[in-house]
């Protein structure tokens, strides 16, 4: 998946988010490890009350998690 995709499941996943289940909708459709992955993180900023990051914020939280996201299936774009 590129950067672009994992931005809008990032999105998604913080806009479903549920504080009383601690989780969103997108838990649930997440089909891929590095989705699951981006699903975590949306719901952790979400869960701490942390603001929806931005695309530059989204890019550059992407670029210091390179070495375990690659493995992934991370593709540049």
């Amino acid at each position: 998946m590129t950067t672009s995709e994992l931005f809008a499941v990032y999105c998604q996943a913080y806009a479903d988010y549920d504080p009383s289940l601690r989780t969103g909708a997108a838990a649930i459709v997440a089909r891929t490890a590095i989705e699951r992955a981006i699903v975590e993180f949306a719901v952790e900023d979400a869960a701490n009350g942390t603001p929806r990051r931005s695309r530059e914020q989204f890019d550059r939280a992407v670029a210091a998690g390179l070495a375990a996201l690659a493995p992934l299936g991370l593709r540049a774009a």
